[in-house]
């Protein structure tokens, strides 16, 4: 099992450096499908087949369709491979992120910690109780998300539809027909 966690969590962490360095963006969101799928196999290894189905239906599924149709309704998606770049920003994104890799683990490693054995007799987890917690006290706000998500996502249809019919119409067409 261990082998198995060591080789997605470098997939994982391989799949997230490639989708934030590489310079076009199909790519980019392959890597970032890579990124989801490495995820949902860690929580196949963590015994958390629930939250993996989620993973694989939502993110993979959902959020990547979604990022290839921005791609489709894109007209450029290869960035400047000419250009570079002389930025600190790495060195400060560097420094961020350790400080919030020790602000999270040195609290956590400090906790005094209860026996695993002991967590697990009172913790019985089952999708009823899951789906119950989360949609019982959320189920308006969850609709009313859904319904904005989709009406935003036929507006960028539209107006990128509209865009490339503005597009078709060249100057010397306008010019011939006034």
């Amino acid at each position: 099992m261990s082998i198995a966690f060591y080789i997605l969590g470098l997939v994982a962490i391989a799949g997230g450096i490639m989708a934030i360095t590489l310079r076009n963006v199909i790519h980019a969101v392959f890597s970032v499908l890579l990124f989801f799928s490495a995820l949902a196999g860690l929580f196949l290894l963590l015994l958390a087949e629930f939250i993996a189905a989620v993973q694989i239906l939502v993110y993979i599924g959902s959020v990547g369709i979604l990022m290839l149709f921005a791609i489709m309704l894109t007209t450029k998606v290869m960035g400047d491979s000419t250009r570079t770049v002389h930025s600190r920003g790495w060195i400060w994104g560097g420094l961020t992120v350790v400080a919030l890799l020790l602000g999270v683990l040195i609290p956590f490693i400090s906790m005094p910690h209860a026996s695993t054995e002991h967590m697990l007799m009172h913790f019985n987890p089952s999708v009823k109780q899951l789906g119950l917690v989360l949609m019982n006290p959320y189920f308006a706000s969850v609709g009313v998300i859904a319904l904005l998500l989709t009406s935003g996502l036929i507006g960028a249809v539209v107006a990128a539809s509209s865009a490339g019919e503005d597009k078709a119409q060249t100057p010397s067409d306008s010019a011939q027909n006034p």
